[in-house]
């Protein structure tokens, strides 16, 4: 009696022990799903029970001070990711990449790991231009209107992100097709992420950055220039993201390079038809 009694404590003991194992593993594939989503990178991976995984930390950016330039911004950011899982993956999120949004339908096959989703979000538009083109009206910080279409497996994944500004930045629409494959780094969560990104625009879209009305060209010597909807840039894509030893920090670093090209690269403002775009963080999860 006593015998099987002590068997039965070890048996629930090791089950427990092992469903704090498996909890653990899937808090971390969260998290690392929700750094990969704040870069583009969509994700069905779940959380063992529903609710929030925040993180929040510091970061570094830098990008071209305005689409063309060879000139570039560096500065630190906040980081801040507020998102709420359920076996599904995310249901609903808040970042400054994203914005603020969720899904509204959401498809999971957990045997072969295929998934689609359906989401909309408001979110900041980052494609601006300074006063260094003198002549040249500034380009602020857009409001865009979002739809997200996402689809992918266990080792790739990708999107299509139609955004619209509402606000008062470029007033134009883009779309923007993202494919990445992916892999782990060791045994935990880490992971990286490579695949290439395209980006059309509208007329209103691409005219706002590459072109250069009658007006403007008086202001500013440069040749009047109409830069009509279609592609602006391709380029490609890659991300690491690492847990910091066996703590709750996370280091995640992003880079792409693109090509700007048809009409866009041949507009007048282009300085460099190759831009760069680097970001690094640490983050600890809450």
């Amino acid at each position: 009696m006593k015998l099987t009694l002590r068997l039965s404590l070890l048996a629930t003991l090791s089950l427990l022990f092992t469903a704090l194992q498996v909890n653990a593993q899937t808090d971390a594939q969260a998290d690392a799903a929700a750094v990969a989503a704040t870069a583009g990178l969509p994700s069905a991976a779940g959380a063992p029970k529903p609710g929030w995984r925040n993180q929040f930390g510091a970061g570094f950016i830098a990008n071209p001070t305005f689409v063309g330039s060879d000139e570039y911004n560096t500065r630190v950011i906040p980081y801040v990711e507020l998102r709420y899982f359920d076996e599904k993956g995310t249901r609903f999120f808040a970042n400054v990449p994203q914005g603020v949004g969720g899904y509204a339908y959401r498809e999971r096959d957990r045997t072969s790991g295929r998934f689609f989703n359906v989401g909309a979000s408001i979110a900041p538009g980052f494609n601006v231009r300074d006063d260094s083109i003198e002549g040249l009206d500034e380009i602020g910080i857009s409001t865009e209107a979002r739809l997200l279409l996402e689809t992918g497996g266990r080792r790739w994944a990708a999107s299509a992100v139609f955004a619209q500004d509402v606000g008062s930045g470029h007033e134009g629409a883009y779309l923007d097709l993202n494919l990445s494959w992916r892999g782990r780094v060791g045994t935990g969560s880490g992971f990286y992420a490579f695949g290439p990104v395209l980006r059309f625009g509208d007329s209103t879209y691409k005219d706002a950055f590459f072109g250069v009305s009658p007006e403007d060209s008086i202001e500013t010597g440069l040749p009047a220039y109409d830069a009509d909807a279609g592609v602006e840039r391709l380029g490609l894509q890659g991300l690491i993201s690492l847990p910091i030893k066996k703590s709750k920090w996370r280091f995640t670093a992003i880079l792409r390079g693109s090509q700007l090209i048809d009409n866009a690269a041949d507009s007048p403002i282009v300085v460099d038809e190759t831009q760069f775009f680097f970001l690094t963080a640490v983050t600890r999860s809450f």
